[in-house]
């Protein structure tokens, strides 16, 4: 008996008996495929309330099956099947037509870079107004292509029609409670929904930015999805020109594997070999040497002798502190329990527009903006800074952007002369007015966000570990083509900051660094003693008995690089000099708290420059032995070649390993500036030594701009230690000319052409990116 359903309406929630839900089934399958569709998506707005209190499969069918019955699908006329079955309604299409209207301007705001989000600010009050409609279209988008498609099979066997068609009511209500469920979450929290909306309209087409010529560090903080498509799909020097992101995120694959729960340490069964070969080698070697040392000529052999031992001791110190590498899991902190941060950005003649780019990159990242405190620390004091964070200020609302004014240097209030000072006037200002700020991220001028995920990696690691003081990360930075100098420093974050994890001697870096406020408060805030904070605070911090962290997460990526010789020679001197300080007056060894491992990780690090001494000695004994003859020590060529050179090829097998890391380019080019920068650490050095432990050099801030010239005389020492060794090759070979391979010193030959091409490096580079200006031609 046939049953009509535009006929027959059965109360919502009243039980249907079984015999007669077939007979509606029945009736339903004499519909065609769009009545059904039409049918389904007629039903009531109150149903999704329904469908979310449901539990099990056979209430959802029961529900659906009821208000079915009440949809009156014989009323609705034939038309066109639509794409998916509900309405469209885009959300944020209506969002940004509201706001457009409801913004108020904002006349007086400097002319600075519009913002990335200055087109589409959204408000809390607005998201929690949404309308009703709104579930609908969140359900709509998130609705497959395929789900739409099943509703509107054919059925071709009468047989099969109830079946099918119940399969297709029960995989109804979960797929759109899903949507529905995900849809109303986003609405209970507004900060969520907001940054949600913000990472899919990174994907919106936006005729400004393509109708502007943007860099990619712009790219990369304002619209960070597009740009990292970007990178993945067009010629990286296509797109940035003399710069690029070359490997930009990579850490080894054994550093990343496996992070799911507990610390993980990675396999280093290559370095434990290749260091326990070392040690027999140089077991076998000693012993040799000091039998055939020239005992006519002590002035050469016994400083030969002791930078021979000064190089053991550090490639043993190496082994040692290599033995064990740890990688820390990778936690998120949880969705809505996000605490508030505080990013402290001090800045001393960066440009406006340098900041503005760091801060924006900031606000992009995957962490509630009203639980962002930003603080612009500004050391110039200029009027356009202040003006630049206020148009930031008020084009995102949400957040809290400050512009901070730290006491002028000479001020009995400052507390630090340079950077440090800066820092601790913005940690009071913390303390003061924002006691309930427990995270502390310390992030240069000039470096955006690397990862979107870094505060959810860095303060999930301190929420879940308390005894954590800082959380350092990776720091990138865009270079060249090339990296002529070494800038990305891959072998250190992606290699020895691993082993650091292991002794617990992480220091920070200045940037991508997250700190705990109260242990950093009992550590009396930013120390001053040293020249620059950051290296400096965590060495206080370990004496204080407080644990480190590094992650290996991007956290942060410098907008620019020092590309210019005396650039260089700044930053990396700076680094030398505050260094050597600490291992001259405040020497691991006698310094209280620390334990053994992380002794031994700082010797290693100030032995490190100290090393450039010794180096000397290496690079002036071919130059004496190719025009003297006289040797550090006496054989003959066999046993030569089995006792020095299996020394030798033994440092250089354990090096590739440690490095393993990093390609042999990345290897060759930081063993270049090494040498390069020889002269440069022993001043730095000297420093050290003559200002004592009260006294400390003016400090200089690393220039942010490149300036491209010929730095001959900068090189000059590098020059003529070249044209030094290429003249004693020359010379021994001359006078050997009648009997080459007999009698020339094809061995001190060999290490000059080595010592010749690492000086290279740096000497060729002093005049990088300089160019020629051609005069116009003639017409």
């Amino acid at each position: 008996m046939a049953h009509d359903p535009s006929s027959t309406h059965t109360k919502a929630g009243q039980p249907l008996k079984s015999k007669l839900r077939k007979q509606r089934m029945a009736s339903i399958q004499e519909k065609s495929a769009t009545d059904k569709v039409q049918g389904i998506s007629s039903l009531p707005a109150d149903w999704f309330e329904s469908s979310t209190s449901m539990n099990n499969t056979a209430a959802f069918t029961q529900t659906v099956a009821d208000n079915v019955e009440q949809s009156s699908v014989a009323e609705v006329p034939q038309q066109d099947l639509p794409v998916n079955p509900l309405p469209e309604l885009p959300v944020r299409s209506k969002i940004k037509d509201d706001n457009a209207s409801s913004s108020p301007k904002y006349s007086s705001a400097p002319q600075f870079r519009a913002s990335s989000l200055q087109r589409r600010p959204v408000y809390k009050q607005q998201i929690t107004e949404l309308p009703t409609q709104v579930i609908t279209s969140v359900a709509d988008t998130h609705a497959t292509s395929d789900t739409s498609t099943s509703y509107v099979e054919p059925i071709k066997n009468d047989e099969d029609q109830a079946e099918k068609k119940k399969e297709q009511i029960t995989e109804l209500p979960t797929q759109h409670t899903s949507s529905v469920d995900n849809s109303r979450t986003a609405l209970s929290f507004p900060d969520q929904l907001t940054s949600s909306m913000f990472a899919i309209d990174d994907d919106e087409e936006d005729t400004s930015f393509g109708a502007r010529t943007t860099s990619t560090i712009e790219m990369l903080a304002s619209f960070p999805t597009r740009a990292f498509k970007k990178l993945a799909t067009q010629s990286i020097p296509a797109l940035m020109g003399s710069s690029r992101l070359d490997k930009f995120a990579t850490v080894p694959a054994s550093a990343v594997q496996g992070l799911a729960s507990g610390n993980k340490k990675v396999s280093n069964v290559r370095l434990r070999l290749t260091g326990i070969i070392f040690i027999l080698v140089a077991a076998f070697y000693f012993p040799w040497l000091l039998q055939v040392l020239n005992k006519n000529a002590l002035w050469l052999s016994i400083p030969f002798f002791l930078s021979m031992c000064y190089l053991t001791v550090i490639v043993v110190l190496s082994i040692y502190n290599n033995w064990t590498r740890i990688v820390y899991p990778l936690i998120q902190m949880p969705q809505k329990q996000e605490p508030k941060v505080a990013v402290c950005i001090p800045t001393y003649g960066e440009t406006p527009d340098m900041v503005q780019t760091t801060i924006e990159s900031v606000l992009s990242q995957d962490w509630p903006q009203h639980k962002l405190l930003i603080i612009v620390g500004d050391d110039s004091h200029r009027p356009a800074m202040k003006e630049m964070v206020q148009t930031i200020q008020h084009n995102y609302p949400m957040t809290q952007v400050v512009y901070h004014e730290p006491p002028r240097k000479g001020n009995p209030e400052r507390k630090g002369s340079a950077k440090d000072g800066n820092l601790n006037s913005m940690l009071a200002y913390i303390i003061q007015n924002h006691p309930e700020i427990a995270f502390i991220e310390t992030r240069d001028a000039d470096d955006v966000i690397g990862s979107p995920q870094f505060l959810r990696y860095t303060i999930g690691h301190l929420h879940r570990n308390k005894d954590v003081a800082y959380v350092q990360t990776i720091k990138d930075t865009l270079v060249s083509k090339g990296d002529p100098f070494g800038n990305r420093q891959s072998f250190f974050y992606r290699g020895v900051m691993l082993s650091r994890n292991a002794a617990n001697a992480v220091f920070p870096c200045g940037s991508g660094l997250v700190w705990r406020r109260k242990k950093l408060e009992e550590i009396g805030g930013f120390p001053t003693w040293n020249l620059v904070e950051d290296l400096y605070s965590g060495y206080v911090a370990m004496q204080h008995g407080f644990k480190n962290a590094y992650l290996p997460v991007v956290g942060a990526v410098g907008q620019t690089s020092p590309e210019d010789i005396p650039n260089v020679y700044k930053q990396l001197g700076t680094w030398a000099l505050d260094t050597v300080r600490i291992f001259l007056w405040k020497n691991p060894w006698f310094v209280k708290g620390l334990s053994f491992k992380q002794r031994m990780q700082f010797t290693e690090l100030g032995l490190f420059y100290l090393f450039s001494i010794p180096l000397c000695i290496f690079l002036f004994t071919p130059v004496i032995s190719l025009f003297t003859g006289i040797y550090p020590f006496t054989t003959n060529n066999l046993d030569y070649m089995l006792h020095f050179w299996l020394y030798a090829a033994s440092i250089e097998l354990l090096l590739t390993i440690i490095n393993g890391s990093t390609t042999f380019e990345e290897n060759w080019r930081a063993r270049q500036m090494w040498f390069g920068m020889i002269f440069v650490f022993m001043k730095s050095c000297f420093l050290a030594l003559t200002y004592g432990p009260n006294k400390k050099p003016a400090y200089k801030v690393t220039r942010k701009t490149q300036e491209a010239g010929i730095y001959l005389r900068e090189v000059f020492v590098q020059t003529l230690l070249f044209l030094l060794l290429l003249s004693a090759c020359v010379y021994n070979v001359f006078i050997h000319r009648n009997y080459f391979l007999r009698d020339t010193d094809l061995g001190s030959i060999f290490w000059a052409v080595l010592f010749m091409g690492l000086l290279l490096g740096i000497i060729h580079r002093s005049w990088f990116g300089y160019q020629i200006k051609k005069k116009p031609a003639r017409s």
